[in-house]
């Protein structure tokens, strides 16, 4: 029998008090759709949502998130660090992305490579820099808007942030609480776990199925779980608007997938260029 989540309880006091508001409050929305995610949630903080002194908003916070991104692509946490503590240790702080630019202008995109950074990463950095430094008001305007405005416009201007990068940007940077990657293969995994122990969802989810059916392009060869399709899991995400964020971060749990080491990684690169 389902519990509801007042014969659950509501989050444990010492779990609310260790994470912010706007996360409490999206983790009991969660519950009021589906109380028997409340195990998944209180079994382990959520590093990204924890009670912190807030880095301040500013465009070079940004850029720093960003810029984090890039340099994590393909290689390993540790592997990133070690390039931005050489690329610190070579300018004695991470440029902000008016200096970043100026070191191009200057034709000295060199140091970098001397710091670890391949020749793509390079020019990627160059594309975000440049994007960020002349279009200065136009980025502080487009941050204010809507999800899907602020991501098509990122991957549309700066090399390599993709759909994913920008998603995980608006988390990680804007702190936005709906947002939803239904390709990442984690979340993919973690629906399959999900829909497979509540077959009455998937029924559901399966009978007001639209004419447009979007085919997953995740494979696996284990095949040790089922592959949905990208609008069912889409349209699983949904239940759970307009906290789709903390939704997602529950999939990620269910696959475990590790996203402490992805928190972590971006907080390494937080408003302070000298940490």
């Amino acid at each position: 029998m389902k519990r509801t989540r007042n014969q659950l309880g509501q989050l444990p006091k010492d779990f609310r008090q260790r994470h912010i508001d706007s996360f409490n409050k999206g983790c009991e929305a969660i519950l009021d759709v589906d109380s028997t995610l409340y195990d998944t949630i209180i079994t382990k903080d959520f590093s990204l949502f924890l009670q912190k002194e807030q880095p301040e908003m500013t465009l070079n916070h940004h850029f720093m998130k960003l810029a984090s991104s890039i340099l994590a692509q393909q290689i390993s946490g540790a592997a990133a660090n070690s390039i931005k503590q050489k690329v610190v240790n070579r300018f004695g702080e991470f440029p902000s992305f008016n200096e970043m630019a100026g070191l191009f202008k200057q034709g000295k995109s060199q140091e970098l490579r001397e710091c670890g950074l391949s020749a793509r990463k390079v020019l990627y950095l160059e594309s975000l820099a440049n994007y960020f430094n002349d279009n200065e008001e136009d980025v502080k305007i487009l941050l204010t808007k809507d999800n899907d405005t602020i991501a098509s416009e990122l991957v549309s201007n700066i090399k390599g942030i993709g759909p994913w990068s920008a998603k995980m940007f608006l988390v990680t940077s804007m702190e936005r609480m709906d947002i939803f990657a239904a390709d990442d293969l984690g979340v993919a995994r973690g629906c399959s776990k999900y829909l497979d122990s509540h077959p009455e969802i998937l029924k559901d989810l399966m009978s007001k199925r639209g004419p447009i059916i979007k085919r997953s392009k995740i494979k696996h060869v284990k095949k040790n779980w089922k592959i949905y399709d990208e609008d069912i899991v889409e349209q699983c995400g949904e239940l759970f608007a307009p906290y789709r964020t903390i939704f997602m971060f529950l999939m990620w749990r269910l696959s475990q997938t590790n996203v402490e080491v992805m928190a972590k990684r971006e907080n390494d690169f937080s408003g302070d260029k000298k940490s």
